[in-house]
């Protein structure tokens, strides 16, 4: 087995004399027999190793004991040791993530930090083919391409580096029999809570039941695209920087350009645009990638839709773009109070606000006057003798209500608002006459009947508003002087 991973070390040129190798050691086989077979040959290979341990805090002692285990490993070889702790859990549920991606991520994040602070320039992992089937088989799972199924490579971004791709599991636990290496098991590892644990334990035995060699197979596979990826990035590389160009913090496309291309490079160029743009492909799926596409190869010349991570493509006429999802702020409007007999000026609202008593001949002239078809929707009639609260405009609240003409019973506000249709991020700005929780008129919308005036009323009080900016009714123009 050393023999092989020495040869496949070299053909992949993984080490050079001189390089400082950081190995991120779980206690597990895998990981176990790396920084055993790393400390044997570091001599032959001419290099300075060091090991960083991650606790997630997720198995108790069990986990207290995985780094004892490991911190007394590498104290019996004068190994250097870094460890850290991490509530994996926590984090999970802070972020809104996954416990596998939060783990992923903080152990990645700790072993980069080490190898900075410490002047690591490889990290070591200890993957091997039985990882890359299975990686292979989830990335299928969720969709992906090419790109995706070139699996784990052995070497990654100049830093990262796997000398075990070329070993299968059982290679691996037979090397730690024959050394006595003692590994720690890790009983997460049979939890079916874990989309890659489901893979191992289930989907994986039952095609090895089809074909023993299948994980041989797989790996074969991905080292197939892994090479038709290398030819084709190469080919990217050429015409990126005459198709992309990077803005005023946006990725502009040139489509004339872009329809040149075969289907597979086009496709790809919309990847790297996300990519020069966010830096990530985070949560990018390959349905992603085809809706844009798919629209970009349409005529429709004026589009726009979101991706994760508040990535906004938009097509504008010939302009196509890659921006950032514009933040919607809503514009509150802090409570004022509203007497009769008076007129008030919203002005970051463009609002004008009129307040009079009025009698009961106007009223009724009024009502004579206009059919419900011209109706003017912008004054309305109530009975002030039914006000028994202090009157005032505002946004929404949570508990507003109010009881709409023509319907029987109350009627939440956000109700109203969701059967209306109405914008989320346009509700916070719709004016509100309110008493209390009660709402007396939805500007512009809708009128609580229990206030309204009728021919019974003694006391009128007419409301009517306008909004600046907007064509006013000559009719009304009159009211605000």
């Amino acid at each position: 087995m050393e023999k092989k991973v020495i040869e496949y070390i070299e053909e992949q040129r993984i080490l050079e004399a001189g390089d400082h190798v950081l190995i991120g050691v779980s206690g597990g086989a895998d990981s176990l027999a790396l920084l055993y077979f790393l400390d044997k040959f570091a001599e032959r290979f001419q290099i300075a190793i060091g090991v960083a341990h991650l606790h997630h805090g997720l198995r108790g002692q069990a986990a207290d004991a995985d780094e004892e285990f490991v911190k007394n490993f590498c104290q019996q070889r004068s190994i250097p040791f870094f460890s850290r702790q991490r509530n994996i859990q926590e984090i999970s549920r802070a972020k809104k993530i996954s416990i596998e991606e939060a783990g992923r991520k903080e152990r990645y994040d700790f072993f980069r930090i080490i190898a900075t602070d410490q002047g690591y320039n490889r990290i070591a992992m200890g993957h091997h083919i039985n990882d890359q089937a299975e990686t292979m088989l989830m990335r299928l799972i969720r969709g992906t391409g090419v790109k995706g199924v070139s699996g784990i490579k052995s070497s990654r971004d100049n830093l990262y580096i796997r000398p075990f791709l070329c070993l299968q599991k059982k290679e691996i636990l037979n090397y730690c029999e024959i050394h006595k290496l003692a590994f720690r098991t890790d009983a997460t590892n049979f939890q079916r809570d874990y989309t890659r644990n489901k893979i191992r334990l289930d989907i994986m035995p039952m095609i090895l039941e089809i074909n023993p060699r299948a994980e041989v197979h797989f790996n074969e596979f991905t080292k197939i695209a892994n090479e038709y990826e290398a030819f084709f990035e190469k080919y990217v590389d050429l015409i990126e920087d005459r198709i992309l160009a990077l803005k005023d913090n946006r990725v502009v496309i040139d489509r004339d350009l872009w329809l040149r291309e075969e289907p597979v490079v086009q496709k790809e160029i919309l990847r790297r645009s996300i990519f020069k743009f966010k830096g990530s492909l985070k949560e990018i799926e390959y349905n992603h990638i085809t809706a844009f596409y798919s629209l970009l190869k349409s005529d429709k010349t004026i589009w726009e839709i979101h991706f994760p991570h508040d990535i906004r493509i938009i097509r504008r006429y010939d302009r196509v773009m890659v921006a950032e999802k514009q933040k919607v702020v809503a514009s509150i409007i802090p409570p004022k109070r509203i007497l009769p007999n008076k007129t008030y000026l919203f002005s970051k609202e463009r609002l004008i606000l009129e307040t009079k008593f009025v009698t009961r001949d106007e009223f009724r002239k009024k009502r004579c006057f206009f059919s419900k078809e011209t109706e003017n929707h912008s004054e309305k009639y109530f009975d002030y003798d039914k006000i028994k609260d202090i009157l005032v405009l505002r946004s929404r609240q949570s508990g507003d209500y109010f009881y709409p003409t023509g319907l029987a019973g109350k009627k939440s506000i956000k109700k109203y608002y969701i059967d209306k249709k109405i914008d989320r991020n346009k509700r916070d700005e719709i004016p509100l006459l309110v008493m209390g929780a009660e709402v007396l008129w939805i500007l512009g919308y809708a009128i609580n009947q229990r206030f309204l005036a009728d021919d019974d009323t003694k006391n009128i009080i007419r409301v009517t508003y306008l909004m600046l900016g907007e064509k006013c009714d000559s009719r009304y123009s009159g009211n605000f002087g």
